[in-house]
């Protein structure tokens, strides 16, 4: 009988299951993955998300064809709310005990509550309840870049007489400062999950000035900002912006505070998107929604997350996420963040389109030993030269804010120095602190990519990356006594090879059930916009930002201008229609999706295609796979389609179509197949790629990306063991079920495979007595489960020799994997 799970140690990005001792490759010039990887440790404080079978208001609109008048959704809704009721209540007489924090029910049915071993078994075995994910912690997917206005990323995504107008953008993100000029005309009465009264505006820190969120402000600046300096101006500043407040300053299991989400409060942000007055009519949902924050590494293809986006998706919102950015984890599996794998949302990578990037030449000395000499990128403000000595400045001061770095008389620890943050300290807030505590440069144990870093860094303020290696020098010999001084030369500007590339930092698909993802890619590097509160000399704020999140933003405000010139399109027909305009260019599939987003082709488009992206999921030995794609006319004159492919990256995979050409109506729609031969294909190819054109006469193409993978072969189930807490197994004394879930695979580019479903079977010669717990969604890591002498129905077992199988099963089509342990009941 489960009684416990517990002492997860997740492994991602460090190590894996069997022989995998060894860290993720170190980060590039351009890999963002250590920046944004140092994430603040947070517990999820044994909180469930249960789903419960019963329909929420999406499944009863879906299931009357889409259309419903207010007072039937507002009926449904309150349906859904007193089935709810009558469930605590019945839980609650059997004597399950559930902290309830979020409850859901136009998205989707269910709740989120903290929950001891006991109710969370009750739950798991209730005939109600669909099924029991765990809860995991949400970040803001994008990185501060450098002070000052750049030139706008906007000019190749307006057309005239579009701006947004009559459009609502649901921001599910931290809270906006809706006193900035910069965003006073769009920003709407908000929502706030977290702290509900708040109105969705951002939040200070509850023990540091000065320190408000800021991720919320800067994307809805890049949206929907106006008159800006220099006619800086968001992508459409005619829309509207109703801040969802789902993330910011909270508990971190350090004491202090840091700025995230959780998968629970989404849910509920997803809810407050599609009825922000709450009275259960989804008829003022949003027309978009933006979620700003993602779950590193979780791309599971059906969580609640998922379904919640299918379920908004449903009440006509499209939904817009980040693909994240871990892309140097990927790049075939697991490198897509949560919940980008949901196939109803826009996942969206970061593209960069710098001709140029800024460096410098630094020069490091200890005495007389030079401990580096070598050119860098410059991450933060544009520099001349500056000569210092290091000053280091450890996590906990950093975590104290401006204060530590000031002596109890007022005078600054690292004035006129330059000084050396560990990692784990870096964030735009320290940053800005030692700028503003008088430091003449920063620097930061890892690799910065150009144009990373900063926010209020005065001019001729460096910030650059230093290799670990010289990072740990410098602090060993500052700890020694030995006096360390840097030198960084003026910044110049080194050409980049390729422009419009998909940043290296952006994660990469396939997702964990080998689907195809992102949809698509923005620019995502460097983006201008504003940032909340006021700069030390009085005025408003204005800086760039770069990150997955950054690009999210841009093809928000894409779409909302998209929903303006197009109002008879759905969410799906939104999200189709911006997949199929996209520009290939040379970007890859697996990095960038359909390629780059495309307004003007867009505005234009005629058909789209659903599925938007098209997988071919390896299944047994089948030689042939087939799929159907339906295409979607939203013309306003009859077309003829010609149905042909091109393939990207084939590697063995050949694709046919039938039918080759279709005649489409206005508002009609054909379905098509697609069969993929794979009889050739291995997992030492790597992802097949391709892509089906649809053609017309008079019109754009449309195109479909598509995909192909077999699954690596990993062992998803390693080192299973039991152990008794005491002397002998009993219904009273239990033993402890340890084993390794998932794996990060090994190669030159890890792969992360996670567990969909792990079921432990209790087993007494050939008979199965019971499943004595079922999890969902495990990321790699080492679980623990305190099991007891008792059956799945809570009778005492008989003694004698029994057997725990526990079964995983990946979800991509590979084979289950099991592993079996004995033991004896006294």
């Amino acid at each position: 009988m489960l009684g416990v799970a517990a002492g997860l140690s997740v492994l991602i990005a460090v190590t894996g299951a069997r022989a995998q001792e060894s860290a993720v490759a170190p980060i590039d010039e351009a890999g963002w993955q250590g920046v944004l990887g140092v994430r603040p440790a947070v517990s999820s404080g044994q909180r469930f998300v249960i789903l419960l079978r019963a329909p929420s208001l999406a499944a009863r609109v879906l299931a009357h064809g889409g259309l419903a008048t207010e007072a039937e959704e507002r009926a449904w809704t309150a349906a859904t709310v007193s089935q709810q009721e009558q469930f605590f209540a019945r839980l609650a007489a059997a004597g399950a005990r559930m902290g309830v924090e979020y409850r859901y029910a136009r998205v989707l049915n269910g709740f989120s509550a903290r929950l001891d071993p006991t109710s969370l078994e009750m739950l798991a075995r209730d005939r109600e309840v669909a099924g029991v994910y765990p809860v995991r912690t949400a970040y803001p997917a994008a990185h501060i870049g450098t002070e000052g206005v750049l030139p706008s990323v906007v000019a190749d995504l307006e057309i005239a007489g579009l701006d947004g107008t009559g459009v609502t953008v649901a921001l599910l993100d931290t809270g906006v400062d809706p006193s900035h000029p910069y965003l006073r005309k769009s920003v709407l009465p908000g929502v706030d999950v977290i702290s509900p009264g708040s109105g969705g505006i951002a939040q200070p820190h509850p023990t540091i000035p000065g320190r408000p969120e800021r991720h919320g402000t800067e994307l809805a600046g890049i949206i929907t900002g106006s008159e800006g300096p220099g006619g800086l101006h968001g992508i459409a500043p005619g829309a509207s912006i109703r801040p969802i407040r789902v993330a910011g300053w909270q508990p971190n299991a350090e004491g202090g505070y840091s700025i995230y989400s959780r998968t629970d409060q989404i849910l509920a942000g997803l809810d407050a998107a599609v009825d922000p007055n709450g009275d259960g009519d989804a008829h003022d949902a949003a027309r978009v929604a933006l979620l700003g924050v993602v779950e590193p590494y979780a791309a599971f293809p059906d969580g609640p997350l998922e379904r919640g986006i299918s379920g908004a998706t449903v009440l006509d919102t499209l939904t817009i996420v980040p693909a994240g950015n871990d892309g140097l984890a990927g790049p075939s599996y697991g490198s897509i963040a949560g919940p980008g794998a949901a196939s109803d949302a826009v996942t969206v990578a970061a593209a960069d389109g710098r001709l140029s990037v800024p460096t410098v030449r630094v020069y490091v000395r200890a005495g007389l030993k030079v401990l580096y000499d070598g050119e860098v990128p410059l991450g933060g403000a544009p520099s001349g030269t500056v000569t210092a000595g290091v000053t280091f400045v450890s996590r906990s001061t950093a975590r104290r804010g401006i204060k530590g770095l000031f002596t109890r008389q007022g005078e600054s620890r690292v004035a006129g120095r330059a000084v050396l943050l560990p990692r784990a300290a870096l964030s735009g807030d320290a940053v800005e602190d030692a700028t503003s505590a008088g430091a003449l440069a920063v620097l930061v144990d890892g690799s910065l990519p150009a144009g990373a870093f900063s926010l209020d860094v005065p001019p001729g303020v460096p910030v650059v990356g230093l290799a670990p290696g010289v990072a740990r020098d410098i602090e060993g010999m500052l700890r020694s006594g030995v006096p360390v001084s840097i030198a960084v030369g003026g910044a110049s500007l080194e050409q980049r090879g390729q422009a419009g590339s998909i940043a290296a930092f952006s994660s990469r698909g396939l997702v964990f059930d080998g689907s195809l993802k992102p949809d698509l890619a923005a620019p995502g590097v460097s983006v201008p916009t504003s940032e909340p509160g006021r700069g030390n000399d009085g005025d408003v704020r204005f800086g760039t930002v770069s990150g997955t999140s950054a690009a999210a933003a841009v093809t928000a405000g894409v779409a909302a201008l998209l929903a303006q010139g197009r109002p008879g399109l759905t969410a799906t027909g939104l999200h189709g229609v911006l997949v199929a305009s996209a520009k290939r260019s040379d970007l890859d599939p697996a990095a960038s999706g359909a390629g780059l987003v495309d307004l003007r082709t867009a505005v234009q488009e005629e058909v789209y295609a659903e599925p938007a992206l098209l997988s071919f999921r390896t299944e047994g030995a089948a030689s042939e796979i087939e799929r159907t794609l339906t295409i979607h006319s939203v013309s306003t004159r009859p077309l003829v389609v010609s149905i042909g492919k091109t393939a990207l990256a084939p590697k063995g995979v050949e694709v046919t179509v039938d039918p080759a050409r279709v005649r489409l109506n206005p508002g009609a729609s054909a379905k098509i197949v697609v069969r993929a031969d794979v009889r050739d294909v291995s997992p030492e190819a790597g992802v097949a790629t391709g892509e089906i054109v649809l053609r017309m006469i008079g019109s754009p193409e449309a195109h479909v990306p598509w995909a192909v993978a077999v699954p690596p072969r990993v062992d998803l189930l390693s080192r299973v063991s039991v152990k008794p807490t005491k002397g002998r197994i009993s219904d009273t004394s239990p033993f402890v079920l340890s084993l390794v879930v998932g794996a990060v695979s090994g190669g030159p580019v890890p792969q992360v495979r996670a567990v969909k479903l792990l079921d432990i079977e209790l087993w007494r010669g050939r008979k199965l007595v019971g499943v004595l717990a079922r999890q969902r969604e495990l990321l790699p890591g080492r679980y623990t489960f305190g099991l007891t002498g008792r059956a799945e129905d809570g009778s005492r077992l008989r003694k004698g020799a029994y057997v725990i199988r526990v079964v995983a099963s990946s979800g991509d089509g590979s084979p289950k994997q099991s592993e079996k342990v004995a033991y004896q009941v006294r």
